[in-house]
């Protein structure tokens, strides 16, 4: 198949010259102190950053993490067994066909103190608007929001398997004394997500379950390996990988209002590393301590009496689904699905 027209690639290159301007006043963009104290990763530092994270990570072993993807490119086909089969197909099948294009990582101590100089560092990696699968509303939106530097993530972005190696060896994940907060989101698996509404469009999945997509590219990072087959399977990946992690939204209720703003309660709050950093210590003493003991989170979760399954559309189960208008950028993508 023939490139897709340079078109939509100036568009993207005119919103990121927009975003320079500057978006401070957005919620999950990093603010002027933060960015003092944080790390760009490209190819040509991979190895020597990952080294300064592994010698933070003795004393800072609380670690919040990002990810920045672009977004929805497919939806799977049934039959599905249920809602958490359909939720985790839809996670599988759109990070085995699409590139993570940059993670964030954020450290701090059990009493949340942050290193001295750099705590955060955000890896840079390898994206080719002309070859990689990814959603263009997505993509245009991390560009305006995140300044994301298409040029040069195609030229001096890190390669996925070198970042995969150097992370397995670095001790920060496969160990039990490394701490791994995110914000999984205010649905599990197995829920039916939440519909439109008349003047409320339902949110995508990526958003519904943010912090699972994060893991998911993180795992398929580290293995460089298609994501499992079953959710089972993924859960027991992650068991793997990151031992002890913990979803701070399984603990919003007990989150405290920041001044007043109920603002600091919703989910735009928790879409960097640095807020969900800050957020998981704001929480109660008691939670903290036992945030990361599994038994604890499952105590945490409610029992649900779920709806019946989504009715399927005709056709087969995995990477055969439903493409959006405009969505899919690949001159090999038929071939995947």
């Amino acid at each position: 198949q023939a490139r897709p027209s340079i078109g939509p690639v100036v568009r993207l290159q005119q919103l990121l010259a927009m975003s320079q301007e500057g978006d401070a006043g957005l919620h999950g963009v990093p603010s002027k102190r933060q960015e003092r104290r944080s790390q760009e990763v490209w190819k040509h530092n991979l190895e020597e950053e990952v080294e300064r994270m592994r010698d933070i990570a003795e004393t800072y072993s609380y670690i919040a993490m990002d990810t920045q993807f672009p977004g929805i490119v497919v939806r799977p086909c049934g039959p599905f067994s249920d809602y958490s089969d359909y939720n985790y197909q839809t996670l599988k099948c759109n990070v085995d066909l699409t590139r993570v294009i940059q993670i964030g990582f954020t450290f701090s101590d059990a009493k949340g103190n942050r290193p001295k100089g750099i705590s955060t560092w955000r890896f840079n990696f390898n994206f080719d608007v002309h070859a990689d699968v990814y959603s263009q509303e997505s993509l245009e939106g991390l560009c305006s929001t995140r300044g994301l530097d298409l040029h040069k993530h195609y030229e001096r972005g890190i390669d996925t398997q070198e970042f995969g190696e150097q992370l397995t060896s670095s001790g920060l994940v496969l160990n039990e004394d490394v701490r791994w907060i995110t914000y999984c989101g205010l649905n599990v698996f197995g829920e039916r997500t939440p519909a439109d509404a008349p003047g409320r469009p339902g949110e995508p999945p990526w958003v519904t379950f943010c912090g699972l997509y994060d893991f998911g590219h993180m795992l398929q990072l580290l293995t460089s390996q298609p994501l499992p087959d079953e959710v089972n399977a993924f859960s027991d990946s992650l068991d793997l990988f990151f031992p002890s992690r913990c979803d701070v939204a399984k603990h919003l209720h007990r989150l405290p209002q920041q001044n007043g703003d109920r603002d600091s309660q919703k989910r735009p709050f928790f879409r960097n590393a640095h807020h969900i950093l800050e957020s998981f210590f704001r929480l109660p003493d008691a939670v903290r301590r036992t945030a990361f003991e599994k038994d604890a989170e499952e105590e945490e979760a409610e029992e649900i009496e779920l709806p019946p399954p989504p009715v399927p559309d005709k056709g087969g189960r995995g990477h055969q689904g439903k493409h959006r208008d405009g969505e899919r950028r690949h001159k090999a993508g038929k071939a995947k699905h």
